[in-house]
């Protein structure tokens, strides 16, 4: 791809595709490490890299699409600022970080110009039926790109999930140690008569599971902007 070897400014997409590939060669590095050598709490910057590339792919996606095939931004032409439509206004791309309005405008544009990329790409542009769901889960999580990234958001109730120590009920551990259930990690708070007062157990499953929905979306999304970037503007 000639994009490789130029300056981001000089990419047809400013760049976006490019840096969404770094974040997400990062969060693939940082999450193999990660495996190897266990980090307290490395699963958010792992979350946020990832859920960044997805972002960035998005963006790249639909400026690619604008200026290749000159479709104007609302009442701003295709050659102006970035604009994604919200509701029914169309909003700056860099003030909206939402995965579910850029994700509904991706898919628009593909659905509209349909016919013209079956007759001018040799791709196969169908995406997993999944994608959808998978991007909704995601946008419930994190619907800002604040989530990963701060330890206290608006939400309090939210910002209880992305720890991986959860208070934990003394009764429930007992019972799933009985049950020869994996092996857990806790930490008993006593007082100062060795009465138990809280009970804390380490539970990455969440973890686990939000991390793998966001590496496989990036790797979709990274894939598509490969396609684009060689259907549609030459590798540029």
């Amino acid at each position: 791809m000639l994009y490789m070897m130029l300056p981001l400014d000089r990419h047809f997409d400013s760049g976006f595709g490019a840096v969404a590939d770094s974040f997400r060669d990062a969060a693939d590095a940082l999450e193999d490490s990660r495996e190897s050598t266990p980090t307290l709490n490395a699963h958010l910057p792992v979350s946020f890299l990832y859920r960044h590339a997805i972002e960035l792919f998005l963006k790249s996606a639909i400026i690619i699409f604008h200026r290749k095939l000159n479709i104007p931004y609302g009442a701003i032409p295709a050659s102006g600022e970035p604009q994604i439509p919200v509701g029914d206004k169309w909003k700056p791309m860099h003030n909206v970080h939402g995965l579910q309005p850029l994700y509904q405008h991706f898919c628009s544009l593909f659905e509209d110009h349909a016919e013209y990329l079956a007759i001018h790409t040799n791709t196969d542009w169908s995406l997993p039926t999944e994608l959808g769901q998978w991007i909704s889960e995601i946008e419930a999580t994190d619907s800002s790109s604040t989530f990963f990234r701060y330890p206290v958001t608006k939400d309090k109730e939210k910002d209880k999930q992305k720890s991986v120590i959860r208070e934990d009920d003394y009764d429930a551990l007992l019972s799933r140690m009985g049950q020869h259930q994996k092996p857990t990690k806790t930490l008993l708070m006593l007082d100062q008569h060795d009465n138990l007062v809280e009970t804390f157990s380490h539970d990455d499953t969440q973890a686990k599971e939000i991390i793998h929905t966001l590496k496989q979306v990036a790797e979709i999304f990274s894939n598509c902007h490969a396609a684009l970037a060689g259907e549609l503007t030459g590798g540029a």
